[in-house]
């Protein structure tokens, strides 16, 4: 018998704490607030791997695109302080103790879009408002319900959709796949690269789930590789060796990434989400990677965690909406358009 069959009798209890939850929302016990501002929440029904933050990033483009004033609104997960903090990178005077991961990387992605750290989502959303956004993109809010959302958009990996099926402590999904129900759209992410329409196995269970409910597809492409020498193309990976790092949700998803590149990946390491990598850390990856010939590769969320680290490279990635730009996602809802 397989150790996590053990942990099977817990799921339904934290399956039912969650459901308690939902329904005193719905019910109106428990109340959704308004930030003033339209609110577009980018979650997942699962614990990481999804692609939330090059999906912030790409929808916060398309919108500046389009004329509005977009602000990010991101909890700022394993962050020292409650206080909320605004970000307008790209030379940030903060360390990633201070904001956290996805934080920094978003601000240095996004210069000049402010991006608002704080749990709690409410303050950072009027927060926002102030600065003068017209719309806030909440990262990671499919189940932060206290605040009121106009559009509620669930990202699924086409790799692993349903987390293992399980709920805590034996799988990955954080809430049944019900859940979606209360979605405005599914966007189904990292399909495959030749894929013209979502994967319809993926397809077929969420109508099952509700009928009507809009799916989209998106590919996570390299977009540029961050060198000792400055900014190169994807393509210089293609018959390289490397040695892949990251602390992600779906590490697995990230040497798919590197492979559809051409690169050969000689050795990898995976850390726990959100790993805060310490000396010892960058002292074994540069010891392996040396003993087993391979380039240091990371992604752009690890690197500012393991800046400096001699010949790291690091890969931007963005989604790319397989159908076309994003014009029947915002004609969801007449507020966001």
């Amino acid at each position: 018998m397989r150790w996590s069959h053990l942990l099977t009798p817990l799921s339904p209890v934290y399956g039912a704490i969650v459901r308690m939850r939902v329904s005193a929302f719905r019910r109106g016990l428990l109340k959704s607030e308004r930030c003033g501002i339209p609110v577009v929440s980018v979650g997942n029904v699962t614990f990481g791997g999804t692609g939330k933050t090059p999906m912030v990033i790409t929808l916060v483009k398309d919108l500046i695109a389009r004329g509005r004033r977009p602000a990010v609104l991101t909890r700022g997960y394993g962050r020292m302080g409650a206080e909320p903090l605004v970000l307008t990178g790209p030379e940030i005077r903060a360390s990633v103790t201070e904001t956290g991961d996805e934080p920094l990387e978003l601000a240095q992605r996004l210069p000049g879009v402010p991006i608002v750290v704080d749990a709690d989502r409410i303050r950072g959303g009027k927060l926002a408002a102030e600065l003068g956004a017209d719309i806030v993109i909440l990262d990671d809010g499919f189940q932060h319900l206290r605040l009121h959302r106009d559009l509620d958009l669930v990202l699924l990996d086409a790799g692993d959709p349903w987390g293992g099926d399980h709920l805590p402590p034996r799988g990955r999904l954080r809430e049944p796949v019900e859940a979606l129900e209360r979605a405005s759209a599914v966007i189904i992410t990292k399909v495959d690269v030749g894929a013209d329409q979502p994967p319809q196995d993926i397809v077929r269970r969420i109508t099952t789930i509700r009928p009507d409910l809009p799916v989209f597809a998106a590919r996570l492409v390299p977009q540029r590789i961050r060198t000792e020498a400055g900014w190169v193309d994807p393509t210089e990976l293609r018959g390289r060796k490397v040695f892949a790092v990251a602390g992600l949700g779906r590490p697995e998803g990230f040497r798919t990434l590197l492979e559809s590149t051409g690169a050969e990946v000689v050795g990898h390491r995976w850390f726990a989400d959100h790993h805060p990598y310490g000396p010892e850390d960058r002292a074994w990856i540069v010891r392996e990677a040396q003993r087993i010939g391979g380039r240091v590769v990371t992604t752009a969320k690890d690197a500012v965690k393991l800046d400096p680290l001699e010949g790291l490279w690091v890969v931007e990635t963005v989604m790319q909406p397989v159908e076309g730009q994003w014009d029947r996602l915002w004609s969801l809802s007449l507020e966001v358009v």
